[in-house]
Protein backbone atom coordinates (compact mmCIF):
# COMPACT_ATOMS: atom_id res chain seq x y z
CA UNK A 1 0.00 0.00 0.00
CA UNK A 2 1.31 3.44 -0.89
CA UNK A 3 1.66 5.99 1.83
CA UNK A 4 1.52 9.68 1.19
CA UNK A 5 3.80 12.10 2.92
CA UNK A 6 2.05 14.43 5.27
CA UNK A 7 2.52 17.94 4.03
CA UNK A 8 1.05 21.16 5.22
CA UNK A 9 -1.29 22.58 2.59
CA UNK A 10 0.15 25.48 0.64
CA UNK A 11 -1.75 28.68 0.29
CA UNK A 12 -2.71 28.84 -3.39
CA UNK A 13 -2.19 32.58 -3.54
CA UNK A 14 1.34 32.18 -2.21
CA UNK A 15 2.22 29.44 -4.70
CA UNK A 16 1.12 31.40 -7.78
CA UNK A 17 3.35 34.39 -8.35
CA UNK A 18 4.91 36.19 -11.32
CA UNK A 19 8.22 34.37 -10.85
CA UNK A 20 6.62 30.93 -11.01
CA UNK A 21 3.97 31.70 -13.60
CA UNK A 22 6.01 30.52 -16.60
CA UNK A 23 6.63 27.13 -15.01
CA UNK A 24 2.97 26.77 -14.02
CA UNK A 25 1.77 27.87 -17.46
CA UNK A 26 4.01 25.37 -19.27
CA UNK A 27 2.77 22.63 -16.92
CA UNK A 28 -0.95 23.24 -17.54
CA UNK A 29 -0.78 24.24 -21.22
CA UNK A 30 -2.02 21.34 -23.39
CA UNK A 31 0.70 19.57 -25.35
CA UNK A 32 0.38 19.19 -29.11
CA UNK A 33 -0.58 15.52 -28.85
CA UNK A 34 -3.37 16.44 -26.42
CA UNK A 35 -4.96 18.73 -29.01
CA UNK A 36 -5.13 16.28 -31.92
CA UNK A 37 -8.89 15.94 -31.43
CA UNK A 38 -9.23 19.54 -32.68
CA UNK A 39 -7.93 18.43 -36.10
CA UNK A 40 -10.88 16.08 -36.64
CA UNK A 41 -13.54 17.58 -38.94
CA UNK A 42 -16.37 17.08 -36.45
CA UNK A 43 -19.94 17.20 -37.72
CA UNK A 44 -22.32 19.12 -35.50
CA UNK A 45 -25.50 18.37 -37.44
CA UNK A 46 -26.62 14.82 -36.67
CA UNK A 47 -28.71 14.43 -39.82
CA UNK A 48 -25.88 15.60 -42.10
CA UNK A 49 -23.45 13.32 -40.26
CA UNK A 50 -25.83 10.39 -40.69
CA UNK A 51 -26.15 11.08 -44.44
CA UNK A 52 -22.39 11.42 -44.85
CA UNK A 53 -21.76 8.18 -42.93
CA UNK A 54 -24.33 6.37 -45.06
CA UNK A 55 -22.77 7.63 -48.30
CA UNK A 56 -19.31 6.53 -47.15
CA UNK A 57 -20.54 3.26 -45.62
CA UNK A 58 -19.02 4.32 -42.29
CA UNK A 59 -20.34 4.10 -38.72
CA UNK A 60 -21.25 7.13 -36.64
CA UNK A 61 -19.34 8.02 -33.50
CA UNK A 62 -21.59 10.05 -31.23
CA UNK A 63 -20.24 11.86 -28.19
CA UNK A 64 -23.07 12.97 -25.94
CA UNK A 65 -23.10 14.37 -22.43
CA UNK A 66 -25.21 16.45 -20.14
CA UNK A 67 -24.49 19.24 -17.72
CA UNK A 68 -21.97 22.02 -17.88
CA UNK A 69 -19.83 21.86 -21.06
CA UNK A 70 -16.73 22.47 -18.93
CA UNK A 71 -17.15 19.20 -17.07
CA UNK A 72 -18.62 15.81 -17.94
CA UNK A 73 -21.34 14.64 -15.59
Amino acid sequence: MLQREKQSPKNTLDSVNPQGFGKLHSFIKPRREELRWTEIPWEINLWEARQKASQQNQPLFIWAMNGNPLGCT
